[in-house]
């Protein structure tokens, strides 16, 4: 993929007639035509194979017969799409990746390049988001900008979490599974009427954990202890449909699990090891480290509320949706790997509330098609407190030993302060988005439809950093103890895409979209001339595709696109030639290019065997850019794009056996493969993912009777051990930290589906 795509597409054709590849991800009983899943991409209920997009859609049986724990992990069913874990020490963030674009920061003045929205409502701190709980209807992955159908736009894609509705009958589902490293999950959601008009709806998920990357005080990393519910009041009129949903969160763990992998001293280092205590070993292996217990920390606190509202005006729908989120979060890691010294580290204590209001107006266009009408207001606050760690005490230590002003060379001496690097950085930032989008789409001739679509956002943020060392009680940076920035940016963005029906199940359509994601101010910054902000970037995005039923046997999809990016926002890692500290911006690279072939599908083999798979194949280069190294202007083109490898390819294959007229047993082995990539920008030679392949199976014992199931599973077969993402701090601090996949796990899972 070096150069063109036509050799892959070449490849393609010659594989497609034996490898019908799956978008629908179905539960494994039978190939879908598409008939069986009904998706909201374009805000109504459609078939999703109707659609004009590349969309994915798993739906709850998918969740329950993969054994599925959260939506990160919808990468091993749908192409081009990764997610990295959460950094930083937290272990509920949601970073994903689609067709090379996507934002893995964590810190208040960096935005997602792929949102995440449930229930329609736009999730900007993904760490207080409840996913794992029952009542999920459906996971939609919307592959590309995004902007004339949301509230919120969003450059790369979108995920679309969508939850059961009380819909006035009764029901139950619930599990527990119990797993490796003593892991326990308990979950229930239920339904029950009210009245004519009324229902109810309740979930509720505890899960509790040991953690399987072990540290001597026996407070493993990668634990689990979260309690989440969630309740929903459906009120179901004769002109007016209203859901009310809140839902909840409380976690008490321990940091995520990260690794030290490589070490080297440095200045830092041999300054902590010379007048504090020896630093750094890395741990002999990645299942074991340690850690500072007052930087072991991973708790989060959430309430979400949300109010949709929806009224029949008789030939048009108006509906409004409000929503208000708020998170709490306290997490840090230990980035010398040990509990005896406090040489580099960080905990970050996090806030944030966001409120917003959406309004839709759909109209009927006398049966040919319809012209969606949207306004969208959106403002965030947030609040980080972080405490950045280096050679803790040093300042103290060097004023003791007379080395204030500390030499540095023959007659050459600096302030013994400026090697005060235990900083308390105070980070706020208001965010306020307000804009106006249409689309509308119209069938030209039978089968022949025109869509088109138009957004103009508006989105000013305003931020204020003060930055204090914490032993000499000195500015970070000099003369400038705070300092506050605002600025505006706005965007037109439009849409259009031509869709033809040759059959009711033979749709191709192309489309053209841009995308948009705006500016944001440096939250690092390590010197006065590190202050200020990075441009917005743009994606024009290309799209063709084809979706094929064919009569219940097999489904096809395929998708070619081409992404022109301009200015894309690149996070990356550097020295301060001021400071010599480790620098984490964000920049604009001029101009890159990624290219690709989706293809997904369904095959039916026989009446109880079903194979699902999906390919991604992706050609993603930089073609002008331009970093500033060491203070130096420095042409990286050559650099490969983080978490793009050229291919991801899964495949599941499900078998049934029916063992009486009540007792039916399914088998299945599901397989996702990558290839290589770079998980970090730099392209740090000890953060390169190899091509891997990871192996899930399971078996399932299903009572028809009793509604009861039992499955028996293990995760990652194999054992296979991968890098998912890293920092390179070895200029700086000397040390190369990595986050690895888990091991392999096994568990047992009891449910009642009634």
């Amino acid at each position: 993929m070096r150069s063109t795509l036509y050799p892959i597409v070449s490849l393609i054709a010659l594989m497609a007639p034996g490898a019908a590849l799956s978008q629908t991800a179905a539960q494994g009983a039978a190939a879908s035509d598409g008939s069986d899943i009904v998706v909201t991409a374009r805000r109504r209920e459609e078939r999703l194979q109707d659609v004009p997009i590349a969309v994915s859609a798993v739906d709850a049986s998918t969740l329950d017969s993969r054994g599925l724990d959260n939506v990160t992990q919808v990468s091993q069913i749908a192409p081009n799409i990764q997610f990295t874990p959460g950094q930083g020490g937290n272990s509920g963030g949601i970073a994903p990746f689609i067709r090379g674009v996507g934002e893995n920061d964590f810190i208040i003045t960096s935005d997602p390049a792929v949102g995440v929205y449930i229930d329609g409502v736009y999730v900007a701190r993904t760490f207080g988001a409840t996913t794992e709980l029952l009542g999920i209807d459906r996971i939609e992955v919307l592959r590309g900008p995004q902007g004339t159908l949301f509230g919120k736009n969003t450059v790369g894609g979108a995920i679309n979490i969508v939850s059961a509705i009380p819909a006035g009958e009764q029901r139950i589902d619930a599990d527990l599974r119990y797993g490796s490293f003593n892991t326990v999950r308990g979950r229930v959601y239920a339904e029950t009427p009210l009245s004519d008009q009324w229902s109810l709806g309740v979930a509720a998920l505890g899960e509790f954990g040991e953690g399987w990357q072990k540290i001597p005080s026996g407070d493993n990393l990668g634990n689990r202890n979260v309690v989440a519910g969630k309740v929903a009041l459906h009120y179901d009129g004769e002109a007016l449909d209203a859901v009310l949903q809140v839902d909840g969160l409380r976690r008490r763990q321990n940091s995520a699990p990260h690794s030290m992998i490589a070490f080297t001293p440095t200045f830092f280092s041999i300054l902590q090891s010379t007048f504090l205590a020896p630093c750094c070993m890395v741990p002999g292996d990645i299942d074991r480290t340690d850690s500072t217990p007052a930087l072991n920390k991973d708790e989060t606190d959430a309430f979400n509320a949300s109010l949709t509202l929806t009224k029949d005006l008789g030939g048009a729908t108006l509906k409004s949706i409000t929503a208000y989120r708020y998170v709490d979060a306290l997490f840090g890691r230990d980035g010398d790997a040990s509990a005896a010294i406090n040489y580099a580290g960080d905990i970050h204590d996090e806030r944030a509330r966001q409120i917003s209001q959406e309004l839709q107006l759909s109209l009927d266009l006398g049966g040919r098609g319809t012209l969606l009408l949207g306004a969208f207001a959106y403002r965030e606050k947030t609040r980080d407190n972080t405490r950045l760690i280096v050679a803790d005490g040093l300042f103290p230590a060097l004023v003791a030993a007379g080395l204030d002003p500390f030499p540095i060379g023959p007659g050459i001496a600096i302030p013994a302060s400026s090697l005060d690097f235990n900083i308390d950085f105070r980070n706020r930032q208001r965010t306020d988005n307000l804009a106006i989008f249409a689309n509308g789409n119209y069938e030209l001739a039978d089968g022949l439809s025109l869509e088109l679509g138009a957004r103009y956002t508006w989105e000013n943020k305003k931020f204020y950093q003060s930055a204090m060392r914490i032993y000499s009680g000195e500015p970070l940076l000099a003369g400038t103890p705070s300092y506050t920035l605002e600025k505006s940016w706005d965007a037109f963005t439009p849409r259009a895409s031509l869709s033809y029906k040759f059959r009711p199940n033979l749709m191709t359509y192309a489309s053209y979209s841009r995308g948009f994601r705006s500016g944001g101010f440096n939250g690092r910054p390590t010197s006065v001339e590190e202050i200020g902000s990075y441009d917005p970037e743009y994606l024009t995005a290309y799209e063709a595709g084809l979706k094929a039923g064919f009569g219940g046997i097999a489904t096809v999809n395929l998708a070619l696109f081409r992404n022109e990016y301009r200015d894309q926002q690149i996070l990356v890692s550097t020295v301060s030639p001021t400071t010599g500290l480790i620098v984490v911006r964000n920049e604009n690279a001029g101009r890159s290019r990624i290219q690709g072939i989706e293809l997904e599908g369904a095959f039916k083999v026989s009446p109880r065997f079903t194979v699902t798979t999906a390919l991604g194949l992706l050609d993603a280069k930089y073609l002008d850019y331009v970093s500033v190294i060491n203070g130096v202007p420095t042409d990286v083109s050559d650099r490969k794009l983080k978490q793009a490898p050229d291919i991801t390819a899964n495949a599941s294959a499900v078998y049934q056996a029916p063992l009486s007229d009540n007792v039916e047993a399914l088998f299945r082995l599901d397989a996702a493969y990558k290839s290589q990539v770079f998980v970090d920008a730099e392209n740090t030679r000890l953060l390169r993912q190899p091509d891997h392949a990871i192996l899930n199976a399971s078996a399932e014992l299903r009572f028809a009777d009793s509604g009861l199931s039992v499955r028996a599973g293990v995760d990652n077969i194999t054992d296979r051990r991968i890098i998912t993402a890293g920092y390179d701090a070895s200029t700086s601090f000397g040390f190369t930290e990595a986050y690895y996949s888990p091991p392999r796990r096994y568990s047992i899972t009891l449910a009642l589906r009634r």
